[in-house]
């Protein structure tokens, strides 16, 4: 009688293995199956609703009349760390951000205070009539640095001036402002004088940027 070799205890040991290694084979299978069809379920979802972004978009718009920024009075946009300024030349924007360790520089019309820096330098920047140099500016309350109207740094650990970014009229007549766009950017020991300007007259710019 022929002897079945399943009957045996190395047998049946045998048998248990290799079901056992097949049953692990099939489970494996199905999972990356289901794994693969989840994947791709939820890149379809996403293509379909695409998730809103929760950071804060770099242009926005100024939701104030442009005719009640004047010489003197900059428009300090704390919150967006923008300061619209208006001067002979027309509108330009002062980015906030401090060139030393980024903090947000204050507005001050006594810039010079303590610097030992006369306020007829401070006086001389921008493009302002006489009746209109002030010696105004910023102050950083982190480490004291000081920057003129146009943003120029003279005193403290600041190493550079502050950039310009862009700003144009709306249709509907305001500003906007766009953080994602310089027109002037300045390197270490650059005091030149930007030019750039928004005319409120023609609405346009003079496409004068410096060192973008």
């Amino acid at each position: 009688m022929a002897v079945n070799p399943f009957e045996s205890r190395e047998g049946r040991l045998h048998f248990l293995a290799d079901v056992t290694r097949r049953q692990f084979l099939l489970i494996m299978g199905w999972l990356a199956a289901a794994v693969a069809t989840l994947f791709g379920v939820a890149k379809t979802l996403q293509f379909m609703f695409p998730g809103a972004t929760s950071e804060e978009p770099l242009a926005f718009k100024v939701n104030v009349d442009p005719a009640s920024i004047t010489t003197g009075n900059p428009l300090q946009i704390t919150a967006k760390r923008v300061s619209i300024v208006r001067d002979e030349g027309g509108f330009y924007a002062v980015y906030l951000v401090c060139t030393h360790l980024g903090c947000t520089p204050n507005y001050t019309t006594t810039v010079t205070q303590g610097t030992g820096v006369a306020d007829a330098v401070a006086d001389s920047h921008g493009d302002r009539k006489g009746g209109d140099r002030i010696p105004n500016g910023w102050a950083c309350p982190c480490h004291g640095s000081r920057y003129f109207i146009d943003s120029t740094n003279f005193y403290g650990p600041a190493p550079r001036p502050m950039d310009w970014v862009d700003i144009q009229y709306s249709p509907d007549g305001f500003l906007v402002v766009d953080r994602g766009k310089l027109v002037v950017q300045r390197t270490p020991g650059d005091v030149t004088k930007p030019t750039w300007r928004l005319d409120p007259g023609t609405k346009k710019d003079n496409g004068q940027t410096y060192g973008v």
